[in-house]
């Protein structure tokens, strides 16, 4: 008989055990993990002297959508982002601040970010870099 309830404990446990290991699939960070397609970036508020100093600091509507354009949410301990623009990859950080809103550090700053959209294979949101630069990005997977 004490084997028996030995034995029942045992497998209460294990059950309990597994059904309370849920993969987390609803909170942002689990969504937004993996790597998207870049489609386009819109960008607004750079002013005519910052784009005459620094080329790659434009205004407008910029197309992307080839395999070499992505954003990947590594899955790390780390909490990086790689960023491929035409082949050229940059690689930060980012870090979640509510269920719609994140940071990600990259080489143009601290980017404050807000969700637009997120669903299993359209992701956009708004990055603002020093309270006045907007980039609105369009990922699909």
């Amino acid at each position: 008989m004490k084997k028996q309830i030995t034995l029942i404990a045992i497998l209460l446990i294990v059950a309990s055990t597994i059904i309370s290991c849920k993969k987390d699939t609803t909170s942002l960070k689990a969504q937004m993990m993996g790597r998207w397609t870049l489609n386009r970036i819109v960008t607004t508020g750079y002013t005519a002297d910052e784009t005459l100093k620094d080329p790659t600091k434009i205004n407008g509507d910029v197309t992307y959508g080839k395999t070499s354009d992505y954003v990947d949410y590594k899955s790390n301990n780390d909490d990086q982002v790689e960023i491929s623009l035409s082949g050229n990859k940059t690689i930060g950080t980012y870090q979640i601040i509510y269920s719609d809103q994140f940071t990600m550090e990259l080489n143009d700053g601290n980017n404050f970010c807000m969700v637009n959209s997120l669903n299993g294979n359209q992701f956009q949101f708004t990055a603002t870099i020093n309270n006045r630069i907007k980039k609105v990005y369009y990922l699909s997977r």
